[in-house]
């Protein structure tokens, strides 16, 4: 679904870019069998809950613009395409729908809209349906805290890949019951390694995966970044060095994938880069394009 609400003597225009329910795209779109089986049941009651309160929020972040007089258009975020054109863009959802936005994002700064605090952390996300309307009226007069946090680039072959990272990404075999092989160079030092995979992350990314793997958390004003093998394999011909740390803006981290399949994941499952034998991937800091973010914390 794409449509525009246009009100006049307003220059100031928003995307908001929205997520669809698990509700909405299994039961009502694609009409899925086995969740229609469970009608009745506490698990499609729930879906159907967090579907309402989904709409909700939308509802009443697209209620407050028109209340506001802006121009605004809404974008399904598996069809959004661009956003250089608006002045801001809000995302409704969690996490995952706020990475889809900034996916295409180079300049125009974003605002998070957790579309259900009670069953999603969206830490990305500063405005709640409750807070929106409030928030949003800081925004447009400029008394909103606005976040700049570094990205990164990932290059195969010497190629960038596109989108920048926001959050984190993970390079692993495609199958998660297979161990990874690669090799791991960061600065001058390089090693052979068999493990689960490696997470390397952004500074507003280091509470995420890579924390939950043993990495550490880093202020999100930072422009350092860090890397984290998870599950090394320890056995008698295992010696490692490489084993997780904070770079600085001018580090990178390479790797020598040395398997027949794998793939480079970028802020979650949707963006997957393909991987095969003696692919070399690159991983630094973007040296464009920061995000920036309204009302997330800056510590």
């Amino acid at each position: 679904m794409r449509y525009t609400i246009s009100m006049p003597r307003k220059q100031f225009r928003v995307l908001v870019v929205y997520k669809k329910s698990a509700y909405q795209l299994y039961v009502v779109e694609r009409r899925n069998p086995r969740l229609a089986r469970l009608a009745g049941s506490r698990d499609l009651r729930e879906l159907r809950e967090a579907h309402a309160i989904h709409q909700a929020t939308l509802g009443a972040v697209t209620a407050a613009l028109l209340r506001a007089r802006v121009t605004h258009t809404l974008v399904y975020r598996v069809n959004l395409r661009a956003a250089a054109r608006y002045d801001l863009v809000v995302s409704v959802g969690g996490d995952g729908t706020f990475f889809h936005a900034a996916h295409v994002v180079d300049r125009t700064p974003m605002l998070g809209v957790n579309s259900d605090p009670g069953r999603s952390e969206a830490v990305f996300c500063a405005a709640t349906r409750e807070t929106f309307a409030e928030l949003f009226s800081r925004v447009r007069a400029g008394r909103a805290p606005l976040v700049t946090l570094a990205r990164l680039q990932v290059r195969v072959n010497g190629a960038p890949w596109l989108p920048l990272v926001v959050n984190d990404v993970l390079v692993a075999h495609d199958d998660p019951a297979t161990m990874s092989r690669y090799r791991l160079r960061v600065g001058p030092h390089q090693e052979a390694h068999k493990s689960s995979g490696v997470w390397i992350a952004t500074a507003a990314g280091s509470s995420s995966a890579i924390a939950a793997a043993g990495g550490r958390r880093l202020a999100w004003r930072s422009t350092r970044f860090q890397y984290r093998p998870r599950e090394l394999y320890e056995g008698r011909l295992s010696r490692y060095r490489l084993t997780g740390g904070v770079l600085s803006a001018r580090g990178r981290v390479e790797i020598h994938w040395l398997m027949r399949r794998g793939l480079a994941c970028i802020d979650g499952p949707h963006v997957r880069v393909p991987l095969q034998y003696g692919d070399r991937l690159t991983i630094q800091p973007a040296t464009a394009h920061p995000l920036r973010v309204y009302g997330v914390r800056s510590g």
